[in-house]
């Protein structure tokens, strides 16, 4: 019997969930539903502000929207977030990690303080911040990939693992054809940091690239906004005026989420289940 090392991606998938039926929810099942007013009070109620003693702000305003297009655009995100994840089958780690930035993410737009805040950005709520941390935390868990480990020493408990590979090497939108490779694991492995499925050293390697991109890319459009000037930036697009800082604080969280989850697993060292 092996000890789980990942749940297939569900976690990770139904989290996403949450915060796109959530946004729905907000957006269309209120007494408000459907006019996205900023002044009305269902949206009032859930919007963050700064410097508000109210947590539940911290998670209710990723579901507020000002737009048709802002909520559009939040949901494509989240779903490519989803699908991206799910396909890497990250395991329930990842997950809880995002749920740790999500609220982690309006939390830190506090950092600047109420009054540098009130001349700009006065009440904010989207999916936006929280769907940074989402990326961050999936590229930082593919960077983490790693190739199988050698077959164990003759005197090493070991466990063939059994986890099925990477969906993002299966399938007609695979990046290459599933290549063959077995992984081994001795039982007193920790939990965390480990390879997220079974792959072969090429594979191990793709994975890597593609989280590199994602951190990359990611990093770049948020210093391209300048969020440090904690301007508002018109879109015409969605109709609304688009809070980098929300982009910053969400990479942010994202990575303090994912290092906190990081260190809680290789503090915890669970006894490893062993089939006789």
């Amino acid at each position: 019997m092996t000890r789980g090392r990942a749940d297939d991606g569900a976690s990770w998938l139904g989290l996403a969930a949450v915060l796109a039926l959530g946004a729905l929810v907000v957006a269309c099942a209120g007494p408000d539903g459907g006019r996205f007013d900023a002044n009305a009070p269902w949206t009032r109620a859930l919007e963050w502000r700064p410097g508000d003693v109210q947590p539940w702000r911290w998670w209710t305003a990723a579901w507020v929207h000002w737009s048709p297009a802002h909520l559009a655009v939040n949901l494509l995100g989240a779903a490519a977030i989803a699908f991206v994840g799910w396909r890497a089958r990250l395991p329930r780690a990842a997950a809880l990690a995002w749920f740790v930035a999500w609220p982690l993410t309006q939390a830190l737009m506090d950092l600047p303080g109420a009054a540098r805040l009130a001349g700009t950005l006065q009440h904010y709520g989207g999916l936006s911040g929280v769907l940074h941390a989402g990326v961050v935390v999936l590229a930082l868990c593919l960077l983490r990939t790693q190739a199988p480990a050698p077959p164990p020493r003759p005197d090493a408990p070991t466990t063939h693992a059994t986890v099925a590979p990477s969906r993002i090497t299966e399938g007609p939108w695979a990046m290459t054809a599933l290549e063959d490779g077995s992984a081994w694991q001795r039982l007193d492995e920790p939990p965390w940091p480990e390879p997220l499925v079974p792959l072969a050293p090429a594979q191990a390697r793709r994975h890597r690239l593609v989280g590199a991109a994602l951190l990359a890319g990611t990093l770049a459009k948020v210093l391209l906004e300048a969020p440090w000037d904690l301007a508002l930036r018109p879109s015409a697009m969605l109709g609304i005026q688009v809070a980098p800082l929300a982009h910053a604080c969400g990479v942010t969280a994202g990575a303090v989420a994912w290092g906190l989850v990081a260190l809680a697993g290789r503090l915890r060292r669970p006894e490893a289940a062993v089939g006789h």
